[in-house]
């Protein structure tokens, strides 16, 4: 009795240790912290733990990685080889390094001028002061993502993410860096997950709702994401290969309820026909996104 309970968890547990096994791999080499903070141990796991939670990625040790950077005199530089002479790419076990640096962590007070170095704020340390304001912080971080088989820059960008506090009089403002790092760390596991597997319409419903293939971490309730046809490739001007490039807008969607795998959006510009499954659809600009509150508020 006992051997069968076994033989049936086993059949159970093996798909999902296929579908695992199927998966990228990805690496985070040792973070850069100019601010000396002391924050980027706790930073870059984070990003691991953001990663994972995406359920697209898994997440080499770093001490294994480490190793392996070593192993084969790789530098925090991006640059990726094997042991195969004149070869580039390839960074065996695996598929896609992340390379980052924070690069500022700042606070401004509602009466100042401008910025000032964050100090103790991330450390709990208060300031004496009998005026009643709150402090806004904000994080910035350099984050780019390599893909080892090929040396391409899958993913660069510079993160930025703000938290302000709660109004205090006579005392510090108390700022919960935790949250503020781990929202810029949701961040770059969205931009590397979308970058490899880009956000798609899995279905469409009646009254203009559709279902997109991913949900918590990846959108919110309230984006707005554009819709585009087929993508298409056009020839290099500098001869030296194919640029893909998305299709015709089709139309917005804004996304209205959110799941742990899913999220549903309905569509809030006209489209000449249905999104077909599989359509991509990209977030908007913040200029774009005004443009379609305006248009809303008007048909209100």
């Amino acid at each position: 009795m006992l051997s069968r309970i076994f033989i049936f968890l086993a059949l159970l547990v093996a798909p999902v240790a296929a579908q695992a096994q199927g998966q990228p791999v990805v690496g985070i080499v040792e973070l850069d912290d100019l601010t000396n903070t002391g924050q980027a141990e706790t930073f870059s796991t984070m990003i691991e733990t953001a990663l994972i939670s995406s359920g697209k990625f898994r997440v080499i040790e770093r001490t294994r990685l480490a190793r392996l950077l070593e192993e084969q005199g790789l530098a925090n530089g991006g640059v990726v080889t094997t042991n195969t002479p004149g070869r580039t790419g390839g960074f065996e076990g695996v598929d896609y390094l992340i390379y980052g640096t924070i690069t500022g962590i700042s606070a401004v007070n509602r009466q100042d001028i401008g910025a000032t170095v964050l100090g103790g704020l991330l450390g709990g340390a208060r300031r004496n002061s009998q005026d009643c304001h709150n402090t806004k912080v904000r994080m910035e971080a350099d984050i780019r993502i390599t893909d080892t088989n090929t040396g391409e820059v899958r993913y660069a960008s510079r993160i930025s993410e703000e938290q302000q506090s709660a109004a205090v009089c006579g005392g510090g403002a108390q700022i919960d860096s935790n949250a503020l790092m781990r929202a810029a760390a949701d961040k770059i596991a969205t931009g590397l997950t979308t970058a490899i597997y880009p956000i798609q319409i899995a279905a469409v419903q009646g009254g203009g709702t559709v279902i997109l293939n991913f949900g918590e971490g990846a959108v919110q309730r309230g984006d707005y994401l554009m819709v585009y046809g087929e993508s298409m490739e056009i020839p290099d001007p500098s001869g030296t290969g194919m640029i893909k490039i998305d299709g015709e807008q089709l139309g917005a969607i804004q996304v209205t309820d959110v799941q742990s795998a899913f999220s549903r959006a309905q569509m809030v510009t006209e489209f000449a026909v249905p999104p077909a499954v599989g359509t991509i659809a990209r977030p908007v600009s913040e200029d774009v996104v005004k443009d379609l509150e305006r248009a809303q508020r008007r048909r209100r």
